[in-house]
């Protein structure tokens, strides 16, 4: 989603006349291929007072974060890199029950995938199986030992 800075939404307003139907919030909204549209645009207008300053992104503005940095650090991050250490699967599954049970918070397993992936350097990746033949073949075994194989 591209990101307007304070300067490009204040250009953006000065277009607007509202009985225009070449300058409506619609018709600016796809000019400027802004996400959201017209009710983003509503948004802009209603913060607006006439210069760019006040189209900033406040401190403090958007929804808060479910889960301290520290939390993220302590609950989400930690196992994984012990899991990827271990070169072990992260299982999110079984960590989102231990992460809601050690913080007392309600969190979703995709909030804690993003916090894993964002904050963490994470990856979601998927194993390739092998099969028992596959297993067995000396290629396969590596310094740390035989890959999972499907049983």
């Amino acid at each position: 989603m591209k990101q307007f800075t304070p300067e490009q939404k204040h250009a953006i307003l000065l277009e607007y006349s509202p009985r225009s139907p070449t300058h409506s919030l619609v018709a600016l909204a796809h000019r400027h291929a802004v996400q959201g549209g017209r009710r983003t645009l509503e948004n802009w207008l209603a913060r607006w007072d006439g210069t760019a300053a006040s189209l900033q992104h406040a401190k403090g503005a958007g929804r808060p974060r479910s889960l301290t940095v520290e939390e993220v650090q302590r609950h989400i991050i930690t196992p994984i890199r012990r899991k990827n250490r271990a070169h072990q699967p992260v299982l999110y599954s079984q960590l989102h029950p231990a992460v809601e049970q050690q913080t007392g918070k309600q969190v979703s397993s995709r909030t804690i995938r993003r916090y894993g992936k964002e904050e963490g350097g994470g990856r979601v990746t998927r194993g390739k199986k092998r099969t028992a033949e596959e297993c067995a073949s000396v290629q396969h075994t590596g310094m740390l030992g035989v890959l999972p194989c499907v049983e």
